[in-house]
């Protein structure tokens, strides 16, 4: 008898091996499979090149446009050109003053939260502390043998 479980404890064993090495193989043909199909993915692409060519038109129709209106009122649009270009500088350094004040703002309010997530998981477990102590107290209570 014992040697009849000696021998279904090494089938047993040698069973359960060889389902593990071919449950390997059979996992790694899958990530294999898995793999080639997304290897095998192909993306459309879109021609741009008409767009660019109709930019680069579009930005030379202005520039003419511009350097005409230069030519014909050479004074009074170099001191516009002066004063807006002054304008749009003002604009973009408050426009970053303001947004570098945002992403402080938000940083802090993020390190914020993050405390208060620490104080809540603390009142928690000091809710659940107290909780035990209560039914502690309670099975106390009503054991008379205990006081």
């Amino acid at each position: 008898m014992p040697d009849l479980i000696n021998k279904l404890s090494t089938y047993a064993a040698l069973v359960g091996v060889i389902g593990a090495i071919g449950g390997g193989f059979y996992a790694w043909g899958e990530f294999n499979t898995r793999l080639s199909a997304v290897e095998d993915v192909t993306y459309e692409t879109t021609d741009l090149s008409g767009i660019n060519a109709e930019i680069k038109e579009l930005n030379e129709k202005i520039n003419d446009r511009v350097n005409t209106l230069g030519a014909s009122q050479d004074e009074d649009y170099q001191e516009l050109t002066s004063i807006h270009n002054k304008d749009y500088l003002e604009l973009i350094d408050t426009q970053a003053a303001d947004y570098n004040e945002l992403q402080d703002t938000i940083r802090a309010l993020a390190a914020d939260i993050e405390s208060l997530k620490a104080d809540i998981a603390i009142n928690g477990k000091a809710i659940e502390f107290n909780g035990i102590k209560i039914e502690e107290a309670i099975a106390r209570s009503e054991n008379p043998l205990a006081n």
